[in-house]
Parts: structure tokens; sequence; C-alpha cells
């Protein structure tokens, strides 16, 4: 099961849609107010998806935490219940 919101490609996407569109501006004097707000957009989509990522990778890493804790627990626990197996086995004898 996958938690990435946003994979490699997207950035890799979004970066390259910026870098077509400061290139489409050609040899104008400077990149219109239109282009600015665009890259300024694609730059905070990018930003908010860097930190989905990392926010999903804390997730998983917690949650992997605790099932470790748990198989820890259950295999201590199925220790603990043999043990008493065994010893009612020789209370019986």
């Amino acid at each position: 099961m996958s938690l990435r919101i946003f994979g490699k490609r997207s950035v890799v996407a979004l970066s390259a849609a910026a870098l077509i569109l400061s290139l489409s501006a050609g040899c104008s004097r400077g990149p219109s107010q239109k282009e600015l707000s665009a890259l300024e957009e694609q730059r905070q989509a990018v930003l908010s998806a860097e930190k989905k990522l990392a926010d999903k990778k804390g997730e998983k890493n917690q949650l992997e935490q605790k099932v470790a804790e748990k198989k820890a627990k259950k295999q201590a626990l199925e220790e603990k219940r043999s043990a008493t197996k065994a010893n009612l086995a020789n209370m019986m004898e």
C-alpha cells in the first residue's frame, strides 16, 4: 500500500512545466505578471507536495514502529503461553 501523494514524477513534471513556461517568454524584456504568478503557483504546489511526502514518510515510520512493537509483544506472549502450557503439563504428571 503506497501512501505517496505526489511522487518524483509529479515534482519533475511541475519543474519541467516551470522551465518550459520560463523559456516560452523568449527574448522579451522579462516575464509577465501572469507568468510570474503561474511560476509561484507551481513553486507552492511543489513545496506542498514535498511537505505532504515528508509527513507521509513520518507517518509510515511511526506505523512501522508500532507494528514492530506489537510483533515483539505477540512473540513474548506466545513464549509465555508455551511456558504456561509446559508448566501445566508438568503439574498434571
